[in-house]
């Protein structure tokens, strides 16, 4: 599946907190793609919720269209 910049988009995989303090995302985590694909086919996703606003990269595998 193809993404562009501004979907909604929901998570299908757990991201755990990446160091103490991150923030971490269950599966079903709604968010809107903010770049991507990149060379490697990783998209960029502002999830909600997350208050450091730092897009998260997941791959289209990795997401669902909202």
């Amino acid at each position: 599946m193809t993404f562009t910049l501004g979907q909604r988009v929901r998570t299908t995989v757990n991201a755990p907190a990446g160091w103490e303090g991150a923030f971490s995302a269950p599966v079903g985590t709604l968010g809107t793609i903010e770049s991507g694909p990149d060379q490697f086919g990783s998209y960029g996703v502002l999830l909600d919720g997350d208050p450091a606003q730092m897009p998260a990269a997941y791959h289209a595998n990795e997401l669902t269209a909202s």
